[in-house]
């Protein structure tokens, strides 16, 4: 896949950030034409003492919700990335980090500065123990 190398970059990042706890929000937004799902955002969650992903689908008109395992993510992404979204963000306490597609397709991946100063409250109490 096209993709694969822009994807495994940000889920090495994810995955440091998690570690180190910086770890804030991973979205999928930026919808090719208009189209039913409209977001993908990932969440932390602690499920059976093992750190997962609450996965929120939006759609136009009801939010679907399930837990995935954080290895999960690589396939999500390359499931939904340019089907129908253009851009990955992962937001950390450190930097943004983002995956956008331009018209011709190619990926460019892009850090800013950070959105959140805060990381995901589940996350830190998990690190916690």
């Amino acid at each position: 896949m096209i993709y694969l190398e822009p994807i495994h970059a940000i889920f090495e990042a994810l995955k440091t950030s998690l570690a180190n706890g910086t770890f804030a929000k991973l979205t999928l937004g930026k919808t090719i034409g208009k189209t039913e799902l409209t977001n993908i955002y990932f969440r932390t969650i602690v499920d059976n003492d093992v750190l997962k992903f609450n996965v929120t689908f939006r759609y136009l008109s009801e939010e679907i919700v399930e837990i995935k395992p954080i290895e999960d993510v690589v396939m999500l992404l390359s499931q939904y990335i340019n089907n129908p979204f253009l851009t990955v963000i992962l937001f950390t306490t450190e930097k943004d980090i983002l995956i956008k597609l331009n018209k011709k397709r190619i990926a460019t991946v892009s850090e800013m500065d950070n959105t959140f100063k805060n990381a995901d409250p589940v996350l830190l109490e998990y690190l916690k123990k």
